[in-house]
């Protein structure tokens, strides 16, 4: 799957792979983009019953004081994330329908 953003004079915006997912639960996807020269794998398309899907960067849990606790590994501008998530949830929505 190769979709391609160009984004105003920023780099481009490539989804590279899409995986949906059956009887994961609220996981219903995981997407590999590429920004520019950098993949990022592991972005996670969630739904929670009655709600609209939303995407996830990458993240890392880990532990403190007994609680789980979760790190981002990519942090995007709020502008370049949502075109993100605008793109990586129209392809995944494109592969519904089919």
């Amino acid at each position: 799957m190769s979709m391609t953003q160009e984004t105003g004079g920023r780099k481009s915006i490539e989804i590279v792979a899409l995986k949906p997912l059956t009887n994961k639960g609220n996981l219903k996807a995981f997407a590999s983009i590429r920004l520019g020269g950098v993949i990022i794998h592991d972005c996670r398309i969630l739904q929670q019953p009655n709600q609209r899907p939303w995407v996830s960067l990458p993240q890392r849990e880990f532990e403190r004081d007994g609680q789980k606790k979760y790190s981002a590994v990519v942090e995007l501008s709020d502008p370049l994330k949502r075109e993100v998530s605008r793109l990586v949830l129209a392809a995944w929505e494109r592969g519904r329908a089919c």
